[in-house]
């Protein structure tokens, strides 16, 4: 439904309703109409800014997917309600409420979880989610720091950080013992990117993108698995390029677009023959320096 008015209260004559779209980019109040569409799997509200969803939302029990624009609220319930039948749900706010709500197990089914924070605060989310026990990938936008999880024991074998300073969680995101695919979109990180012998023990693929590192240090022996590792458009002020010889199991590197000190180390990689970098654009090396 591509609409340019209000959202119609009499849409829930359509009770037999199971998959509904409203794409039309304007700030909408969601009615409580539409909790009233009990047959309802599919909810999506990518293109419509939605500040805050409808009490009656517990109502939804067939629930399946929820696609949020991003930042939008979830209600309060003082009691148990909750969607049992969720399996995705993106562009929730992350806040004490949301929180909660995973902590107590209102959401058990969901296997994709992506959220964006608002402030910058220290944020108890890893420890909230182990009631979602089939939870496999989490996406969180914006700046969060993340505190260390009184248990490690997360199904989550995929996380993208967007805009986030992962320099402060990278060991609290080395200690989770599934995760397969970590991904890091824009920002500057702050602090040493460490990684060490007893972190990220199963990670394959790794991928910053459009991220400023002051410096990255990795200790031989470290991310023993790694198979696959992608910097584009990544500027590094400290990054020991013959670190990444070290890592036996990577059949794949790709660098594109290169910041020109990161182009000049792996330039006098190439020329001790030491590692094969694909690079893009490609290096020209200078046989005289």
């Amino acid at each position: 439904m591509g609409i340019c008015c209000l959202i119609p209260n009499m849409i829930e004559i359509l009770i037999l309703l199971r998959y509904l779209s409203i794409r039309s980019g304007e700030h909408h109040v969601m009615p409580d109409s539409i909790c009233n569409l009990w047959n309802l799997e599919t909810l999506d509200m990518r293109n419509s800014i939605i500040e805050r969803l409808p009490r009656g939302i517990w109502k939804l029990q067939k629930l399946r997917h929820l696609y949020m624009n991003g930042r939008t609220s979830l209600p309060r319930t003082d009691n148990k309600a909750g969607l049992p039948n969720l399996e995705v749900l993106t562009g929730i706010d992350l806040n004490e409420n949301t929180e909660s709500l995973f902590a107590k197990g209102r959401f058990p089914k969901v296997r994709k979880l992506r959220l964006h924070s608002s402030s910058w605060r220290v944020s108890k989310l890893l420890s909230s989610l182990h009631p979602m026990r089939h939870l496999h990938t989490l996406k969180i936008c914006e700046i969060l720091q993340l505190s260390s999880p009184s248990s490690i024991q997360l199904t989550l074998t995929k996380i993208t950080l967007e805009r986030t300073d992962v320099g402060s969680a990278m060991t609290v995101l080395g200690r989770l013992t599934n995760l397969r695919i970590l991904k890091v979109v824009g920002g500057e990180i702050q602090n040493t990117l460490f990684c060490n012998v007893s972190s990220f023990h199963q990670l394959e693929v790794f991928k910053m993108a459009k991220v400023n590192v002051i410096k990255w240090s990795m200790w031989q022996g470290a991310m023993p698995r790694l198979q696959c590792l992608v910097l584009e458009s990544c500027k590094f002020g400290i990054m020991p390029p013959d670190e990444l010889c070290y890592l036996t199991n990577l059949q794949y590197v790709e660098v594109l677009n290169p910041d020109p000190k990161l182009a000049k180390m792996l330039q006098q990689l190439q020329k001790r023959d030491r590692c094969n970098l694909p690079v893009y654009p490609p290096l020209h090396l200078d046989s005289t320096n």
